[in-house]
């Protein structure tokens, strides 16, 4: 009988195990998303065409402004950096809506600039180019440097030259007044009423330049002459011009500006009498002084 009930009994508990339920338990799943981070950007510049080409003291500007006042922000800065004595041929044209640089900073820009004769700043759109021909690494560093303080946000294309040094001249620069006269083959002479300079005068002048440049620590004082045909007021202007015109020749050749200042004296210093063409024709004249 007990026999029996061993098989019985294990059946009961294998039944027992298999009838059990089964409990299940799910993990949660949890999903961290990051969030998004926008970073603003700077808006892109659009500034209109805009050039100032220098030729010595000769500014030329071309391109469109937005209105009067920014365009005499414009003038007056270059004024202020290069003295009343600046030419500035006027080229803007007025553009309602255009977008224009800050001209705050120009002035320095062109200090900087300023022994680069053949300077030229080109804007268009958020570039600004530099172009132009620099006595030295130095120079064309410094100029771009002060495009960079003027406009940090603007893209700058520095295009300047670096021209080498110009040879020593044949003599020293203690005889530089010597090697100029010797240079100018014949004085610097105009026609009645006239500043404008002949072809040999610039051949000569040329020379001049190559003189300068080799003694860059030297100074010339250039004073512009006239007959006394007319009147102080047509002669004191005229004189200023002559003398203007070979200065801004010199500059042309790669002078530094800082060397050469120029001044017209009238009527008031002849060398000849006024009382012949030929008199009158030597009076009307340049003197180049080194000081």
């Amino acid at each position: 009988m007990g026999l029996l009930l061993i098989p019985l009994l294990l059946g009961l508990i294998g039944w027992g195990t298999l009838s059990k339920p089964k409990v299940s338990v799910s993990t949660p799943s949890i999903g961290i998303t990051a969030p998004s981070i926008s970073v603003p950007s700077l808006p892109s510049l659009n500034f209109a065409p805009l050039s100032i080409l220098r030729n010595g003291n000769d500014f030329t500007l071309t391109g469109d402004l937005p209105d009067l006042n920014v365009k005499t922000a414009l003038l007056n800065a270059l004024k202020a950096a290069f003295g009343s004595g600046v030419n500035l041929i006027d080229k803007l044209n007025i553009k309602a809506g255009v977008s224009s640089p800050d001209f705050s900073g120009l002035g320095g820009l062109f200090k900087a600039a300023v022994d680069v004769p053949d300077f030229n700043f080109n804007i268009e759109g958020g570039t600004l180019t530099l172009t132009g021909t620099a006595p030295s690494e130095e120079i064309k560093a410094g100029v771009e440097a002060a495009a960079k303080a003027a406009w940090p946000n603007v893209t700058i294309v520095n295009n300047i030259v670096v021209k080498g040094a110009a040879p020593s001249g044949t003599g020293s620069c203690g005889d530089l007044q010597t090697d100029i006269t010797a240079a100018l083959k014949t004085p610097i002479t105009f026609e009645t009423d006239g500043f404008t300079l002949t072809a040999a005068t610039k051949q000569e002048l040329s020379a001049v330049a190559e003189k300068l440049k080799a003694c860059p620590d030297a100074k010339v004082a250039i004073v512009g002459h006239t007959d006394n045909t007319g009147n102080d007021a047509i002669n004191n202007p005229l004189s200023a011009n002559r003398a203007k015109s070979v200065g801004d020749y010199l500059v042309s050749q790669g002078v530094s500006a800082g060397q050469v200042t120029t001044k017209g004296v009238g009527s008031s210093q002849p060398v000849a009498g006024n009382d012949t063409d030929a008199g009158r024709a030597q009076n009307r004249r340049t003197d180049i002084t080194v000081s």
